[in-house]
């Protein structure tokens, strides 16, 4: 199972780190010298920022949750100390703290 989990996280990873790259590629595209068009693409700019930091942090808790399954405190609340439980665990398979820490 963990075994499982640890590829579908990379795999995951993957994904979203050939999604910050679209957005570089976006990015290093260039703007339009019309000034309407600059102003939809600066709107767009920031969508395409918010976007990367919610893909580096999600790549960040993938992360863990890998080092985290290779040291075997993979499913423990990082704050109690208690097992994190299975619904939580499917629901957010990289939580790192039980329901009651996470509140």
């Amino acid at each position: 199972m963990t075994e499982q989990l640890k590829s579908q996280f990379t795999e995951r990873i993957i994904e979203l780190q050939q999604r910050i790259s679209s957005i570089h590629k976006d990015f290093a595209g260039g703007r339009h010298a019309d000034w309407s068009e600059q102003a939809g693409e600066r709107e767009n700019d920031e969508v395409l920022n918010a976007l990367e930091s919610e893909a580096k942090v999600e790549i960040q808790h993938l992360a863990n949750a890998i080092t985290r399954m290779g040291n075997g405190s993979y499913g423990i609340c990082q704050t109690c100390g208690e097992e994190i439980s299975q619904q939580r665990l499917q629901v957010q398979p990289a939580a790192e703290k039980c329901i009651q820490c996470a509140d």
